[in-house]
């Protein structure tokens, strides 16, 4: 009897860990959370509540609500082993009592807890309260939840994403620089820095611009910023287009998500990354630049404390105040190459070589 995942295939961590699962012969069917297209094997075997849901998914207000309740219907009308679902959202609550029927492994991405207000998180609470088991990406995410929810320890387990796009960072590692920036459209000659990666307000976008705008224009015309919004929020996307329209920045946004070698460009092209999301659980994207060579600026209030114990090299800011002053400082930096011994590091946490083995384990207890 197969598990059921329910993941969006535009989500790398959902797509990447389905298909690693079947590389590795476990017994996965994988329903797509967006189209809600039903996969066995990588081929679509039933499209029936795809069609239905189709007429309902551009109602703003409620087309999550309907999506759950057509997720409810697939569950019915199949027998599953089990049923991953990845990221929690609060409208599982509706489905509840099918849930709780079920040997429910719910994976959490991070601001699915962490973003939650109060009464949501109650909420949540009777999901977790039937679940088989919970996992999370890191031990500190994980911590944080039993520090909240102090009753399901024996319920959680850390399993990490691998992240595909290292394999494609190492094919592409020993091309020339300028030739990879040329292909993507980059300065050639100016440092390049990257700014977030998803048009989502949690990134701190506008914030961060006003800070990058207080650099000395010596500086400045010096860089070029990158800011990779391929996925997210559309209207949000629209706002800080026009709030970069108004700076004497030389950026460009990326707008056409990109895959496999021309991912991996976007990381071997750039020199730093600037990563201040409001919340953060295990962060792939930032893994990817580390792993690309970049130095990277975050924010200290972020749970990188894995980061921190298995030595990765970075720059950390209390606020966003004081990015201007610590993009300088990094920028001085780039020729030091202290980012090489992160490559190993990153390799050892986050290859599918070696995160696919606790997947398997959760998918065949």
């Amino acid at each position: 009897m197969k598990t059921l995942m329910i993941a969006s295939l535009k989500s790398t961590f959902g797509r990447e860990t389905y298909h690693k699962l079947l590389e590795n012969g476990v017994k996965v069917s994988l329903l797509d959370f967006d189209t809600l297209k039903l996969y066995e094997n990588d081929k679509v075997i039933d499209e029936t509540y795809a069609k239905r849901f189709l007429k309902y998914s551009k109602l703003s207000k409620i087309h999550l609500i309907i999506r759950i309740l057509f997720i409810a219907q697939v569950i019915s009308k199949n027998s599953f082993k089990a049923i991953n679902i990845h990221f929690v959202y609060i409208y599982y609550i509706v489905i509840f009592p099918i849930l709780k029927k079920n040997n429910v492994i719910y994976t959490v991405y991070g601001s699915d807890f962490y973003r939650m207000n109060p009464l949501k998180r109650w909420l949540q609470k009777f999901l977790y309260q039937k679940a088989k088991m919970i996992t999370f990406t890191n031990p500190l995410s994980q911590k944080s939840f039993l520090e909240y929810y102090c009753a399901f320890e024996d319920k959680v387990k850390v399993c990490r994403f691998g992240l595909g796009t290292l394999d494609f960072i190492d094919k592409n590692r020993e091309k020339n620089k300028a030739e990879i920036k040329q292909t993507l459209g980059y300065s050639q000659s100016k440092i390049i820095v990257t700014c977030g990666y998803n048009a989502t307000k949690a990134q701190q976008h506008e914030l961060m611009i006003e800070q990058l705008c207080t650099i000395k224009s010596e500086i400045l015309s010096k860089i070029q910023f990158i800011f990779p919004m391929t996925y997210g929020d559309t209207l949000y996307k629209e706002s800080i287009k026009n709030i970069l329209q108004k700076t004497n920045l030389d950026y460009i946004i990326l707008e056409d998500f990109l895959f496999e070698d021309n991912n991996a460009y976007i990381k071997l092209a750039s020199d730093v990354m600037i990563n201040m999301l409001q919340t953060d659980s295990f962060s792939g994207s930032m893994q990817e630049f580390l792993y690309a060579n970049n130095l990277i600026i975050t924010g200290s209030w972020l749970p990188y404390k894995v980061f921190d114990d298995e030595g990765i090299v970075y720059y950390k800011i209390d606020s966003l105040g004081g990015l201007g002053k610590k993009l300088i400082e990094v920028v001085l930096d780039l020729d030091k190459g202290i980012m090489v011994v992160n490559i190993p590091i990153i390799y050892k946490l986050s290859s599918w070589k070696n995160t696919i083995k606790s997947w398997i384990e959760v998918y065949e207890s």
